[in-house]
C-alpha cells in the first residue's frame, strides 16, 4: 500500500528532520521512510486539500491514470477549474503527472497527523 502522511510542523521543525534524515544516510542507513508532506499550518492544509479536491483526489484513484479533460467530465465539472486543482495538487505531491500526460493518484491511502496545539 503505498501511503502518505500529511502533517503539521513548522520550517524548523522541518529542516530538524531533514538534518535527521541526513545524518542517518551519512550512517549508512539506507532504509526508506514513508511519504511526507508537510504544510506551515491547518489553514494551509485545508486551503490546499478543499472538499473538492479531495472528491476530485478519490475519483482520480478509482479512474486510474487518466487526462484532466475525463477527470472533468467524470466529475462533472468545468475543465478549467479541474485543471487548476490538478496543478495545485501536483505542486503538493498528491497527484503525478506520467510521461504520457497523463495523472494519476499514487497513493492508496493518504493520512494526517495533526496536533491539537499544532491546529490552533
Amino acid at each position: 500500500m503505498a501511503e502518505v502522511k500529511l502533517r503539521i510542523e513548522s520550517l524548523d521543525e522541518f529542516f530538524a528532520d531533514a538534518r535527521r534524515t541526513a545524518r542517518r544516510i551519512d550512517a549508512g542507513d539506507m532504509t526508506a521512510e514513508p511519504a511526507a508532506i508537510s504544510f506551515e499550518s491547518m489553514e494551509v492544509l485545508l486551503k490546499a486539500l478543499t472538499p473538492n479536491r479531495w472528491r476530485m483526489l478519490r475519483r482520480l484513484r478509482a479512474l486510474g491514470a487518466s487526462s484532466i479533460r475525463a477527470l472533468a467530465q467524470a466529475l462533472g465539472r468545468d475543465y478549467r477549474g479541474v485543471h487548476s486543482d490538478v496543478v495545485a495538487l501536483v505542486e503538493i505531491g498528491l497527484i503525478e503527472r506520467l510521461e504520457s500526460g497523463k495523472i494519476t493518484v499514487p497513493w492508496s491511502r493518504i493520512t494526517a497527523e495533526v496536533s491539537l496545539d499544532e491546529a490552533a
